[in-house]
């Protein structure tokens, strides 16, 4: 079995509503029985996913979502076969916010509060989400 990792971002739709807690225990649990970790960071308007696993359940999952009415404005960034998990132990990590912690990391490696998918790079992507996952370790 090949390792991929995608990377995803996404806006929210902001005309159904959203709930965070149960939305992350349907991500860990379908995630879980496909051995499927990643983490997803949510800011109040914006998704970022990175999900590794096996190249059929991770492209099964990404389907999935990019099928979700919540989410609108899908960009695939990256699919990849990779050697090892960057996020090995969470069937689904999730951060939330940009609090004054979270932004003093994100201008570490964007030259603003706003990101444009189109324009960054993804190795700073996946660095800025193992940077923040340490808060949720």
């Amino acid at each position: 079995m090949n390792l991929t990792r995608l990377v995803y971002y996404s806006q929210r739709n902001p005309s159904l509503s959203l709930n965070m807690e149960e939305l992350l225990e349907v991500c860990k649990r379908n995630n879980a029985a496909m051995n499927v970790t990643g983490i997803l960071h949510y800011n109040g308007n914006y998704f970022l996913q990175v999900l590794e696993g096996g190249r059929a359940e991770v492209s099964a999952i990404y389907h999935r979502i990019a099928a979700d009415p919540r989410h609108v404005n899908i960009i695939l960034m990256s699919a990849s076969d990779v050697r090892e998990r960057i996020f090995p132990t969470w069937s689904m990590g999730l951060h939330e916010g940009m609090g004054e912690e979270t932004k003093q990391i994100f201008l570490r490696y964007f030259p603003s509060n706003n990101v444009n998918p189109e324009a960054v790079s993804v190795d700073s992507l996946l660095d800025f989400l193992q940077d923040v996952s340490t808060e949720l370790s």
